[in-house]
């Protein structure tokens, strides 16, 4: 501010008379009314305290009656649950025990399973002992404690058959690996003897026949396989009897030797079918466990299903109690909040809405215009607002003072507003930003400015030095440039750097600068522009090119690896079939050998009992023969359906090259494939194909063809209620070339359609859960892997044939 405009308005000041200052009087004041209000409030808080304090008392004698009674029986009976559940978590454990330690721990860990939910048990009927004795559901629930204990102990018993069958068969099997490893040690003898020609080839095949078949899991083909290794031994020792000696003795030796090791009494043979026959014993023995685990857990189930309603009912007297002490206390507080209300309202009458009003014309006054401080919008011109001095308290005497004492102030601001308003309508209205400095420390700035940092313009002035708002790397150029500017006094060219905001955002602006005389001294003068929309633009333009490079990259990615789960996809629901098929003939051998336990149970249990008849003898014969018979033919079943599944699945999930003939190899692919269209009974699927027809080639390749194919007709040309007929033909073509077909009678393919059904990611069935890679990666294996062609025909309604042509024997990859 000019010295001559101050003087002036000193002056006038001066020569205004000034109001006399209030006087104060005795009144009824402030404190006394706020002292009155909450004494009343806090009488009513110490009465709902009261009622609350007499209601928990209430609520704390009913809490400890439902803990020492209710309670316990349910947190009882929820450990009885949780270690049911670690009882079926561990059983299984068992029965695939493949060590003596191992059994042995888990055999402990179940053992002391059962003692425990016996000791549970025993808990549970010494609380309901303690409770309520003439109640009827008590009754009903000591029934319950007794058939689980009963069913603890059978399960006890069914656990310690299990533990002696799991222990013969870990027996069984160190026997057959002592065995297999003697039989190596004389395989190693064998070849050090002189060439014996055909005998000893022969004994050689007849060991590694030996090895694979212990390997076996059916007990009908490893007999086979051990009465062809005697058969075997016999011939051999007719050969060994026409040869000189001392080459004679030496392989009579062998032959007593591989005699013992192979079919004698504890040798490989008789160890591997003990081992598997010990093995289906405690496959039943599981099998009948589980079932008495289920027969518990139903048991504890309803048992805790009895005890949380006896707590709910109990449960829901407190809740009616707490709902009777709350409506008293709600009472209460609706009277205490109503008093708030007439408390509040005698404030606010009495005390705050003066102070608002007080508070808003000292701020109109102090700003020096003429505002509604509601909201911050400005009022229309008028008279300014006055502060009340009604009343005869102390407020009184505050706001008489504060209007003595603005009025004084009112006078002296008007004048320095008129020589003020000038210069901002010049500088602070304008859209770029100007700032003034002397050696960086900020004398002015205007609002643009302040706006491009993020700050008030008060903030800006407060900062220690500009550089701190500019990048490191940019502070010694503008130094340079600052020293320059006060030497020779030219204005600067426009130079662009970089800045930051006080959020810690970075921006970009361009600045000139010059030299002006700024109160007391030379100062500069910035002129700032913000160029950050420009700089991100240029930025974003290079990004948006290298992000479409990166997205190229990961598309070829994302491609292959799409290609590779479609491959695996055919196997998952492969996998998915063959387990559910299985489950059905396994759940039938455990249910026969189940029902053939009992029934031998209670022929001993009638001659235990000098009660045993001719007639019950044969009864049990007979059904003691169809069990028999029924857990055989569900086994073989069982056992036929696995190994079909594991030629297929071992060859999906491997490239080996072997041999194989491809009529079996097809045959074998559709009984794995069969759970996933059995239930389509009016299909029917023909094969064609010479039985001696062999390949030497990828098998793994040729399954994942077929199975795409097959899958591909079944989804999009056969429907499920209509019959259908897909057609697999196989022939060769000359010594060295081999087609197959597959072909169906469905709905054909479109002419437009047809072109495209090889490309990757096409598909009919987008929103169905079609990828478009089957027919691709068929493709790819039949040009790639196999070496071969494939060729498509197809008419609407008419069905569809493709047909591969490829080399009987595959080149090697």
């Amino acid at each position: 501010m000019p010295v001559h405009d101050a003087a002036v308005i000193d002056n006038t000041a001066r020569r205004r008379p000034q109001a006399p200052p209030p006087s104060r009087r005795r009144r009824f004041g402030i404190a006394v009314r706020i002292t009155l209000g909450l004494s009343v409030m806090a009488l009513l808080v110490l009465l709902i305290g009261g009622v609350s304090m007499s209601s928990f008392r209430l609520f704390r004698a009913e809490v400890a009656a439902l803990s020492t009674n209710t309670l316990p029986e349910v947190i009882t009976s929820a450990e009885l649950h949780g270690s049911l559940q670690k009882l079926v978590a561990q059983l299984p454990q068992l029965a695939a025990a493949a060590s003596t330690p191992q059994r042995r721990s888990i055999y402990d860990g179940l053992v002391t399973e059962l003692d425990s939910m016996q000791l549970l048990v025993a808990r549970m009927r010494g609380l309901m002992k303690e409770g309520d004795p003439g109640a009827g559901e008590r009754d009903g629930n000591v029934r319950l404690l007794e058939q689980t204990r009963s069913t603890l102990l059978i399960l006890a018993a069914t656990v310690a058959d299990l533990n002696a069958e799991v222990t013969r068969q870990i027996d069984y099997g160190d026997r057959q690996a002592e065995a297999a490893r003697a039989l190596s040690r004389l395989a190693a003898a064998i070849e050090s003897m002189p060439d014996t020609g055909a005998w000893a080839a022969r004994i050689g095949a007849l060991m590694a026949r030996a090895a694979g078949a212990t390997q076996l899991d059916h007990l009908s083909r490893l007999k086979g396989e051990a009465r062809s290794a005697e058969r075997t031994l016999a011939e051999l020792a007719r050969l060994s009897g026409g040869a000189p000696d001392p080459t004679g003795q030496m392989m009579s030796t062998v032959q007593e030797e591989l005699f013992s090791l192979l079919v004698a009494p504890g040798g490989l043979f008789e160890s591997a079918i003990d081992r598997l026959q010990a093995r289906n014993r405690a496959q039943a023995l599981t099998g009948q466990a589980q079932v008495l685990v289920e027969t518990v857990e139903r048991s504890t189930r309803t048992l805790y299903d009895s005890i949380r309603d006896q707590s709910a009912e109990r449960t829901d007297a407190l809740a009616a109690l707490i709902a009777e002490r709350t409506r008293t206390v709600m009472v209460l507080a609706g009277t205490s909040l109503l008093l708030a209300v007439c408390v509040y309202f005698f404030f606010r009458r009495f005390l705050s809405t003066r102070l608002v009003a007080m508070n808003r014309a000292v701020l109109a006054r102090l700003s020096g215009s003429r505002q509604s401080l509601h909201r911050g919008i400005a009022a229309p011109a008028g008279p300014p607002v006055p502060v009340p001095v009604d009343g005869d308290d102390e407020i009184t005497d505050i706001g008489a003072s504060i209007r003595y004492f603005i009025e004084e102030i009112d006078r002296r601001q008007q004048a320095v507003a008129d020589n003020e308003r000038r210069f901002r309508d010049l500088v602070e209205g304008s859209i770029q930003g100007i700032v003034i400095h002397r050696d960086f420390h900020v004398l002015y700035a205007n609002d643009s400015f302040a706006a491009m940092l993020g700050m008030t313009v008060a903030e800006v002035v407060a900062l220690p030095s500009l550089l701190s708002v500019v990048a490191v790397a940019e502070r010694q150029a503008l130094i340079e440039g600052y020293d320059r500017l006060l030497e020779n006094g030219q204005s600067t060219p426009r130079r662009r750097i970089r800045a930051c905001r006080s959020d810690g955002a970075g921006l970009w602006v361009e600045l000139t600068g010059r030299r002006v005389d700024w109160m007391d001294g030379p100062a500069i003068q910035a002129v700032v522009v913000d160029v950050t929309r420009e700089v991100e633009a240029e930025h974003a333009l290079r990004q948006s090119r290298d992000a479409a490079e990166r997205a190229l990259d990961e598309l070829k990615a994302t491609q292959a690896s799409l290609i590779q789960a479609e491959k695996m996809a055919s196997l998952g629901q492969l996998v998915a079939g063959v387990a559910h098929e299985v489950n059905t003939p396994i759940g039938i051998t455990i249910t026969g050998a189940s029902q053939l336990q009992a029934l031998i149970g209670e022929l001993s249990d009638r001659h235990t009992a000098n009660a045993l008849k001719k007639s019950d003898f044969q009864r049990f014969l007979s059904d003691g023969m169809e069990m028999a018979s029924l857990i055989l033919s569900n086994s073989t079943r069982a056992a036929n359906l696995v190994q079909s599944f594991k030629l297929v699945a071992v060859d999906q999930s491997s490239d080996e090259r072997r041999p194989f003939l491809l009529r079996d190899y097809i045959d074998e692919l559709l009984r794995s494939l069969h759970p996933t269209y059995k239930a389509r009974t009016a299909l029917a699927i023909d094969v064609a194909c010479p039985a001696d027809l062999e390949l030497d080639g990828y098998p793994g390749a040729l399954s994942q063809i077929l199975t795409n194919l097959i899958m591909n007709a079944l989804v999009h040309a056969l429907d499920p209620e209509q019959p259908g007929r897909i057609a697999i033909a196989a022939r060769l073509l000359g010594p060295d070339m081999v087609e197959l077909s597959v072909g169906d009678d469905g709905n054909g393919i479109a002419p437009d359609v047809l072109p495209k059904i090889f490309d990757p990611f096409f598909t009919t069935r987008r929103g169905a859960g079609g990828s478009g890679l089957g027919l691709h990666i068929v493709y790819n294996l039949v040009t790639g892997r196999l070496h071969g062609t494939i060729g498509v025909e197809s008419r609407p309604g008419e069905g569809t044939r493709f047909t591969l042509r490829f080399p009987r024997v595959t080149a090697g990859a």
